[in-house]
């Protein structure tokens, strides 16, 4: 059986996880997250009025496995139980931290970028995600995630026959 803090350690170094949490009836709810972490806890950063966010605070039970930025899970990828708590703060230091040393200057310029949203209302807040492997999980399918659109076809080449 894996630790959570190989779990914990092993997520935190993938680009994106899917965040799954769970609404009243049960279903899964799939979201594809930026993550970080400090090797015991798995960090998100998001908007609180999110429906995550909301079905997070009512069900602390939650799924995470590594995946593409659709949302895809990778190849061999398997969910893992853990708990989440939502932080009601926008500036929690380890995950800013975090997220900055990982994602470098994508976060450093993205995250200035929140503050005008606070103006009309919308407030960052973090997601602290502990894994617990060894908590049993229900079936869980992954995400439909449709694939890329195909670019349009090509224009035929101009008619370059004299007689014509």
């Amino acid at each position: 059986m894996t630790s959570a803090d190989d779990v914990a350690r092993r997520l935190g170094d993938e680009p994106f996880v899917d965040l799954v949490s769970f609404r009243p009836d049960g279903s899964p709810a799939h979201t594809p997250v930026w993550v970080s972490g400090d090797g015991r806890t798995l960090f998100v950063s998001t908007f609180g009025d999110s429906w995550k966010v909301r079905r997070i605070r009512a069900n602390p039970v939650v799924a995470v496995a590594a995946c593409d930025g659709p949302g895809a899970l990778l190849p061999g990828e398997r969910y893992v139980a853990g708990r989440a708590e939502v932080l009601d703060r926008s500036e929690f230091r380890p995950g800013v931290r975090a997220h900055r040393a990982k994602y470098g200057t994508h976060f450093s310029l993205m995250w200035p970028a929140r503050w005008p949203l606070r103006l009309v209302g919308k407030k960052r807040v973090w997601i602290l995600v502990v894994p617990t492997p060894d908590v049993e999980l229900p079936h869980i399918d992954p995400p439909v995630v449709p694939p890329p659109a195909a670019p349009p076809p090509a224009a035929p080449p101009p008619d370059l026959d004299p007689s014509s």
